[in-house]
């Protein structure tokens, strides 16, 4: 699934640290899943919990992963109607619908904050490239891999997290752009959640490009991040544990 933000491009890198300490935990814990490129790539034989904020992208997940079958083909003007719904202005679709169109059909994997993709769009090089189709093909691929994992929706210090965790988090890194549910994302109460789940006896790890001074960096990786064609940077992608 195309998202901003996502760990595709290094997940072969950094889950094996985690793995490493993974014997004799009670679960693996996403608690910022996302795209869930992280989580379906941990073995199936260990428990496994999906957490996020965005109630649409938790019930999306959710149906998916006990077969529901959504529409493959999605007009602008449909899009519209679910984008309405997504910002709180009606409420005429469930959940999971307004995801699955939301992050579908948006631009950049930006859920519906980027606007509509499309379908059979020229591009500059006089070739047609559906953007919808694409994303939906690459989602449903990843299905199969998450099956039995328990998907939970709301704030990662509300979550029911069993004792004797691994908790991952995929944190909205400072200083870039975001979705709009994790705008005035509270970094100081989040180091000090971190801080609290150690002394609970979980373990944690952290992806983000800097973190305070108690937080060890294990691993970077300078990446490539383009969110235009001709808007790229190269950043340092760092995995913290504390």
């Amino acid at each position: 699934m195309k998202y901003l933000g996502s760990k595709q491009r290094i997940v072969n890198d950094i889950l094996p640290i985690m793995l490493e300490k993974i014997d004799g935990k009670s679960a693996f814990v996403d608690a910022f899943c996302g795209g869930c490129s992280v989580i379906e790539n941990v073995p199936s034989q260990y428990r496994r919990i999906a957490n996020d904020n965005n109630k649409y992208l938790i019930a999306m997940w959710k149906s998916l992963t006990n077969d529901k079958v959504f529409c493959h083909h999605i007009e602008k003007e449909f899009y519209s109607k679910i984008r309405d719904d997504a910002y709180g202005r009606t409420n005429n679709y469930d959940d999971d619908l307004v995801g699955w169109v939301g992050f579908m059909a948006s631009y950049n994997g930006r859920f519906v904050d980027a606007g509509y993709s499309g379908h059979n769009v020229i591009g500059t090089n006089g070739k047609s490239r559906d953007y919808i189709s694409e994303n939906i093909n690459n989602t449903l691929k990843q299905i199969p891999k998450l099956k039995g994992v328990e998907w939970q929706s709301g704030n990662y210090w509300e979550m029911e997290i069993p004792d004797n965790s691994l908790i991952y988090c995929d944190i909205p890194y400072k200083n870039t752009k975001q979705y709009t549910t994790s705008k005035n994302f509270n970094y100081e109460k989040f180091y000090e959640w971190c801080k609290e789940m150690k002394n609970k006896g979980h373990t944690i790890f952290v992806s983000e490009y800097n973190m305070p001074d108690e937080f060890k960096c294990i691993w970077s990786k300078q990446i490539t991040n383009a969110m235009h064609q001709t808007n790229t940077k190269k950043a340092v992608e760092k995995l913290f544990t504390i």
